[in-house]
């Protein structure tokens, strides 16, 4: 009897506290309200959580503009876009760095022979993660081209720049940097994602390529696109790809959040080495913002962060109209989903994003 009225009372003060910080997130959900109104996105999920626990989460908005439209829900599966680069292709290379089966200094022939062309062979590995590679920006396949031709067409495509002379943010580094996964485990790049952080982490609702009776319950990109992946590269290489590909949840992702912020444990278990966490949030690049894998908040002039995080903020945004941020000094994390891109990709969440997080770092004061 005891042990239960200590049960219910922990739930009461569980209840107390998140609606204490949820009395004050008025001013970010105006601005979420409003954006729903002025047609720049027609749904989104928010959530707000430390190292512990969900501090605020809260699903806003519609499926699509139609109000008749399903309602978003926390449950709602959203296309990551390049949220996919940091929170499941980093996610890989870092835990073959724990394994010592990657040296991210090593020349990436060494992993892909079929690299070695075109004055490639001095490209390593963090030349990949940090976008110095030399690599063109972007690859459009053409309507023909399988899966196989497009990887052989990448592998051989000459430098766009002379490596490390510059920082071009590149979803082909990403490609790469997958094929260089899959080679080293020899198993599909998502095989590797599920076993080491999808399933043991009990991530249920985060998937490439979702199941034909869930794709319902993706939050669509345009029309015609509901869970399929918006990215035209990604969608070629059949949903399966390094830059972009992953639906989840917020709430999926707040999981992955809460592993970097207790330095790779999530649970009392070890999934990431402390060591290398640290490595890989810092900024790595002279010419970027970049770290490996990750973007940082830029130190000046505008940031997606707005201006109260801290310096040392790490995470990505997505094209579609996501982003995630971690605060490692503050230990704080935002989720910020959205479906920008619907139905015609001419929204623009630029000027609404710092406004959310500064409203988030304003409650939390």
């Amino acid at each position: 009897m005891k042990h239960l009225k200590i049960i219910i009372l922990g739930l009461i003060l569980n209840i107390f506290y998140y609606n204490l910080f949820a009395q004050n997130f008025g001013k970010l959900e105006n601005i979420i309200t409003e954006a729903i109104e002025d047609s720049i996105f027609p749904g989104a999920v928010v959530c707000v959580g430390d190292k512990d626990k969900i501090i605020y989460t809260k699903a806003y908005g519609n499926f699509t503009y139609d109000k008749n439209s399903p309602k978003v829900e926390l449950k709602t599966l959203f296309d990551l876009a390049s949220v996919t680069k940091a929170f499941c292709t980093t996610f890989c290379v870092m835990k073959l760095y724990d394994e010592e089966k990657i040296d991210i200094d090593k020349y990436v022939y060494k992993y892909l022979p079929d690299f070695k062309c075109n004055e490639k062979e001095k490209v390593k590995i963090i030349d990949l993660l940090i976008h110095e590679s030399g690599l063109q920006s972007y690859y459009t396949p053409l309507k023909e081209e399988t899966r196989e031709k497009i990887i052989r067409t990448i592998l051989s495509l000459p430098l766009a720049y002379e490596t490390n002379k510059e920082s071009v943010y590149s979803c082909l580094n990403f490609v790469t940097l997958m094929l260089v996964i899959e080679a080293i485990t020899n198993k599909p790049m998502y095989e590797y994602y599920n076993t080491n952080f999808v399933i043991p982490l009990k991530m249920t609702r985060t998937f490439f390529n979702p199941k034909e009776e869930i794709k319902n319950e993706c939050i669509p990109t345009t029309p015609n696109l509901q869970g399929i992946v918006h990215d035209p590269l990604a969608r070629a290489l059949e949903g399966l790809s390094g830059n972009a590909g992953l639906f989840s949840t917020a709430e999926d992702m707040a999981i992955l959040c809460q592993l970097l912020l207790n330095e790779g444990t999530y649970n009392g278990k070890e999934y990431i080495d402390d060591a290398t966490v640290e490595l890989f949030r810092e900024r790595n690049s002279n010419s970027s913002s970049r770290a490996l894998g990750f973007d940082t908040r830029t130190q000046t002039g505008y940031s997606s962060t707005g201006k109260l995080f801290n310096s040392g903020t790490y995470g990505h945004l997505g094209y579609t109209g996501t982003s995630i941020w971690i605060d490692p000094v503050k230990e704080i994390f935002v989720i910020f989903f959205t479906n920008r891109v619907y139905p015609d990709d001419k929204a623009s969440i630029r000027e609404i994003r710092p406004k959310v997080h500064d409203a988030v770092m304003d409650a939390l004061k």
